[in-house]
């Protein structure tokens, strides 16, 4: 059985002040247990081509920040995986599965 593929993420927030060794200025919401407080990690099937999919996430600003001047930037990395197949070509021959392409 072919399982479709998954478009694999992480989204973190105060990317460049994390880097300076400041502590970031926000949390995520509703991350998981294996999340720090400034990213949030998730997966999104990809059932087919052209069929849209969202993933929505909130964090919250830390009362205590005293730089409020600055923009909060928000980075996304991002993957895909979960391409695996059980399809056989002629004679009995295994095809290598395809991975799809960004």
């Amino acid at each position: 059985p072919l399982v479709p593929p998954e478009l694999q993420f992480v989204l973190e927030a105060d990317s460049e002040r994390r880097r300076r060794g400041q502590v970031p200025r926000v949390t995520f919401l509703g991350r998981g247990p294996a999340d720090p407080e400034h990213q949030i990690s998730g997966s999104l099937e990809l059932p087919r081509q052209r069929e849209r999919r969202c993933a929505s996430a909130t964090f919250r600003l830390h009362d205590d920040i005293r730089d409020k001047l600055r923009p909060i930037a928000v980075t996304l990395a991002f993957a895909i995986g979960g391409t695996r197949g059980g399809h056989r070509g002629a004679r009995g021959t295994a095809l290598p599965p395809l991975a799809p392409a960004l």
